[in-house]
């Protein structure tokens, strides 16, 4: 199952501690994912192997691909908090 993690992507985490904190993908690398949690407007870094676990089990709920314009809002949050970390 090939899993393509697009900057845009919104996810609901739907199982466990973080149940109905909303993600926005904001970058993706080989051994990590960025996300902009929309919850606490903080920046998360979760293993991509620990992403794709968490899709095919249903804990991570793709829900759409942002708009364009509230994509770059979430981008200029994104980047003030990797500023000012």
């Amino acid at each position: 199952m090939k899993n393509n993690f697009i900057p845009g992507h919104l996810y609901a985490v739907t199982k466990g501690t973080l149940t109905g904190t909303t993600l926005v993908l904001m970058e993706s690398q080989p051994k990590n994912i960025n996300f902009l949690c929309l919850t606490t407007m903080q920046n998360m870094t979760i293993s991509t192997s620990d992403v794709k676990q968490g899709v095919e089990n249903d804990i991570l709920e793709l829900l759409e691909t942002l708009p364009e314009d509230i994509m770059i809002t979430c981008e200029e949050q994104y980047r003030k908090n990797l500023n000012t970390g």
